[in-house]
């Protein structure tokens, strides 16, 4: 019965009706040119998506992360909703009216900004105000999840990284069955988007080479896997490579609020897995699989990916 209802799940190709994700918008004063720009608020989502390994978060009809963030359409300020309304002192304006000025510069067409070019714009202003660089690590790896979600959308029933394995596991399975060509195309196709929210790129792009190969792929599935690959090789993992350096700068200062030490910690280890710095990876996830003050939840997810690290490299005669 697992293996048939995990056959239907990868032959879905759409996302099931659900609840989408609710936004309200005001129109607001620009704080540095006055312009009007929309700020938006979370009316409503819903929780029937699933999580991903580095807590990637997804509802099944629209991420909040793409409205969260407001950009102002003639300077492109651009800071966190919630953040719109700050007053700074007269020296702070300036400087942030300076660095607009540069960003507008490098940006003539505003329209052309993609969701995760504005959260990498939000920490060149944040880094001015002063946020410290585990917030601003927090920013890049939302640009990356943008990224992700742009490249394989939503995966309903991904319930961390133990889900995840386990419909790779029984994908492959079911792979090795005669199914009918229309079949085996989408489950390869659904396997590369499960590998892909599961950081396994190895095993994503092998599934993408054997997806071309499938006499029944269509262009609609061409263009997917066009997309997924320049995401998944360009796009996010420069996102990634940010985050990796702003968190490992903040986890070398002292006297670090322990929860927030810990779930850095964690979130350090999985970007490093992803980007294939597994020995280092596997050190990081250590520090929160020993840590008692660690969620029940980081522990076990930190323990897994770990372990899994270990024993594919013993396989490999690598570790």
């Amino acid at each position: 019965m697992a293996c048939m209802a995990l056959l239907a799940l990868l032959l879905l190709l759409g996302t099931p009706p659900a609840h989408a994700t609710k936004v309200g918008y005001g129109a607001v004063p620009c704080p540095l040119d006055g312009t009007a720009a929309k700020v938006y608020e979370l009316l409503s989502s819903n929780t029937h998506g699933g999580y991903d390994s580095d807590l990637c978060r997804y509802s099944t009809q629209g991420q909040w992360r793409e409205h969260a963030i407001t950009t102002c359409p003639r300077d492109l300020y651009t800071v966190y909703g919630t953040d719109f309304d700050l007053v700074h002192d007269e020296a702070t304006t300036q400087k942030l009216v300076a660095l607009a000025g540069q960003i507008r510069a490098e940006h003539p067409d505003p329209d052309a900004l993609e969701p995760w070019d504005r959260y990498a714009i939000a920490a060149r202003f944040y880094e001015l105000l002063g946020k410290d660089q585990a917030f601003i690590g927090e920013l890049y790896l939302k640009a990356s999840w943008l990224a992700r979600d742009r490249a394989v959308g939503v995966y309903v029933g991904l319930e961390g990284p133990s889900a995840a394995a386990e419909a790779l596991r029984l994908g492959a399975e079911e792979l090795q069955k005669e199914l009918p060509p229309p079949d085996r195309t989408k489950v390869l196709y659904n396997l590369a988007r499960v590998a892909h929210r599961a950081g396994e790129g190895t095993q994503r792009d092998a599934l993408l080479v054997q997806l071309e190969t499938q006499e029944s792929l269509g262009e609609a599935e061409r263009e997917a896997i066009a997309r997924m690959r320049q995401m998944a090789h360009d796009v996010e993992p420069r996102f990634q490579d940010l985050a990796i350096v702003a968190f490992t700068e903040w986890l070398r200062g002292e006297g670090l609020p322990p929860d927030r030490m810990i779930r850095i910690t964690y979130l350090t280890a999985d970007l490093l897995r992803r980007r294939g710095r597994i020995r280092e990876a596997v050190a990081y996830y250590s520090m929160v699989a020993g840590n008692d003050l660690a969620p029940q939840q980081l522990r076990e997810m930190a323990l897994f990916l770990a372990a899994g690290i270990v024993e594919e490299a013993r396989a490999q005669d690598d570790i």
